[in-house]
């Protein structure tokens, strides 16, 4: 639940690769076959394809010269495709009557890391084509029938739409308030934070978390939009617990246990700018998991969506 800062740009290089890479010269061979296999490719398909000096390749499939050109930091909305260079589809969310799928074009912004590159040199509105090689997408990485080592890919991603902070916060409020229309939730009250709270089972003791106050819970947080929860600490296994105010802490948890009591079972429904905030995307969304219980994820939680956390309170000191 602590906040952590790490490059997962060098952690997934050295963790992915070194599943088949034992040292800097295997990865530089590793890397010229992936560029032979990808120029093979191109000529083979008759494909007139751009090599940028990242060491991938890309073609403009829709220009848009009007369009706002991205730069770092910007907050991504992109539909797209994966597949290898044999055609077989890794992940697709092409569908536009859908919202886009979210990004932070900054180091820590995106898995695979080549489509992250790539933002740079488009504008919003623009549909490229990528051709990746596998040390820019998965490197030796494999997710059951999914993902094999060393796969290189073809992607067609449009940016769609960039983002302000401020049109994703009106985004997540839309989406917080249909989750409590459509679940008929009535005792919600809104914070002057923006997040959502409701007491389930009232508290006992006289004592109330205050600033300072070490406080231990039982909790399962999730993202609204899944049933199961992606980190769960159950009653009757160990608390966990943090200091109300520690700025280690998610701002939801300092703001969440300011007043409960011993015994008392919260609900929170909050937008990411109060969770984990602006999380590295991964695509597929089916291998966050995987990629978390490796090490080689540092936070479960998906970038600009809201979350559900419950919580109890087992004591206050």
């Amino acid at each position: 639940m602590k906040k952590v800062w790490t490059s997962l740009v060098a952690l997934m290089v050295m963790s992915w690769m070194s599943a088949c890479i034992n040292s800097e010269s295997e990865l530089e061979i590793a890397i010229e076959r992936d560029m032979k296999i990808l120029r093979d490719f191109l000529e083979r398909n008759n494909i007139d394809a751009l090599e940028t000096q990242l060491g991938y390749f890309y073609r403009k499939v829709e220009s848009n010269e009007s369009g706002q050109q991205i730069v770092n930091n910007n907050i991504l909305g992109v539909y797209y495709e994966i597949r290898t260079i044999d055609g077989q589809l890794i992940d697709t969310h092409l569908d536009e009557n859908k919202p886009p799928r979210l990004y932070a074009h900054s180091e820590l912004g995106l898995v695979p890391r080549g489509i992250n590159f790539s933002s740079g040199i488009a504008r919003e509105g623009e549909t490229l084509e990528l051709f990746i090689p596998s040390h820019l997408a998965y490197g030796g990485y494999s997710f059951q029938q999914l993902i094999q080592p060393n796969s290189n890919l073809v992607v067609r991603i449009k940016f769609a739409k960039i983002y302000s902070q401020a049109q994703i916060n009106e985004m997540e409020e839309q989406i917080i308030e249909k989750f409590i229309t459509e679940n008929e939730f009535e005792d919600f009250q809104k914070t002057s934070a923006g997040m959502y709270i409701r007491t389930v089972k009232e508290g006992s003791g006289v004592r109330e978390g205050e600033g300072g106050s070490l406080v231990r819970f039982n909790y399962s947080i999730a993202q609204i939009d899944v049933n199961n929860p992606f980190a769960n600490l159950p009653t009757g296994a160990n608390s966990f617990q943090i200091r109300i105010g520690n700025q280690e802490n998610q701002a939801f948890l300092n703001l969440s246990m300011l007043g409960v009591k011993v015994d008392q079972e919260i609900e929170v429904i909050l937008p990411s700018r109060l969770g984990f905030g602006a999380t590295t995307q991964v695509f597929p969304f089916a291998i966050r998991q995987d990629l978390f219980s490796r090490g080689l994820l540092p936070e479960l939680a998906r970038p600009f969506e809201p979350l559900l956390f419950k919580a109890r309170i087992v004591s206050i000191n």
